[in-house]
């Protein structure tokens, strides 16, 4: 029921703020107040996989660093790409060049821990996008 609650308000904020739907899964987190979005743009992964938890803190060098856990839903192995992107305070992304999706092999019904790590103190929201490995 949460997950559902989640993303009804997840859903309503894309409508809001004109956001197209992609091919994936889309979590955005602001550091700020600790807020996260969750979008879901495949049926197939909606179905596959959950973002079960997201938190984040600050690595010694006060940059801020977000972990994201992925948990399987079905029995078989999931062959999935994710990309960590940071945003500055005007919503604008930092380094957009250096980011590229990474493999992520998810075992049936195991859970998964993804972290990363701004690249720039300016970095203030954080956003994974998961798809389907090709």
């Amino acid at each position: 029921m949460k997950h559902l609650s989640l993303l009804a308000a997840a859903s309503a904020l894309a409508l809001a703020a004109g956001c197209a739907s992609t091919a994936g899964t889309s979590v955005v987190l602001n550091h700020d107040t600790g807020a996260s979005a969750l979008y879901e743009g495949s049926t197939s992964l909606h179905n596959s996989m959950a973002v079960t938890a997201v938190t984040y803190d600050k690595v010694p060098a006060g940059l801020n660093r977000a972990n994201f856990q992925l948990t399987s839903l079905v029995q078989r192995q999931l062959n999935l790409q994710y990309r960590i992107s940071w945003y500055n305070s005007e919503g604008m992304e930092i380094d957009a060049e250096s980011r590229t999706y990474r493999p992520l092999v998810l075992q049936g019904m195991d859970s998964v821990t993804v972290t990363g790590v701004a690249n720039s103190p300016a970095a203030v929201t954080s956003r994974i996008r998961i798809r389907a490995a090709k």
